[in-house]
């Protein structure tokens, strides 16, 4: 089978050809990351819609802020739900992987349909959690955003996939 400018039927490894297709797939579906980078794509109905529920999730338990678009304001410090607070980038990556593996189209719904959502709200709790450092021990709020919470989302996207994977991969069997 000659896909693109790959002969794969020189290939005689089936896993190796597997794994070259779906590294394919994940480049490919990876196009869509840096045409928001490099066009600078806004999403700021996203960034409005998150700080706006996070602005009254807060009000809900009585603490003190304020909201000034996409602008979070406490007595001491204030956060901006930036583009990058929404989670984009895990959840298209979640995205990439799902639909990069081999599945039925059905077991990939039910993948992206149970893994976006867990992406998105673990998002919102890390959001708020960042809102506690801020007022418990600001001097590490740097610390836990740049590092920490970073690489626990690319963490989890890489564990809801393979959670997602190998519950796929267990029923075909």
């Amino acid at each position: 089978m000659k896909r693109g400018l790959v002969n794969l039927d020189l290939i005689k490894d089936k896993k190796l050809k597997e794994t070259l297709i779906f590294l394919a797939k994940l480049v490919l579906l990876s196009i869509p990351l840096y045409i928001v980078i490099w066009f600078n794509i806004s999403f700021a109905f996203a960034q409005d819609f998150l700080a706006y529920h996070i602005f009254h999730f807060l009000i809900f338990f009585n603490i003190q802020v304020s909201r000034d678009g996409f602008n979070l304001i406490f007595q001491n410090f204030s956060i901006i739900i930036n583009k990058d607070c929404i989670g984009w980038k895990g959840i298209l990556f979640f995205f990439a992987l799902v639909l990069s593996t081999k599945s039925t189209w059905k077991k990939r719904f039910i993948g992206l349909f149970i893994g976006i959502p867990a992406v998105f709200s673990v998002n919102i709790l890390r959001i708020v959690f960042m809102i506690w450092v801020g007022f418990n021990i600001p001097n590490t709020f740097s610390i836990f955003h740049d590092i920490l919470w970073q690489g626990s989302m690319i963490f989890l996207v890489l564990l809801l996939w393979l959670i997602w994977w190998k519950a796929t991969y267990l029923i075909n069997q």
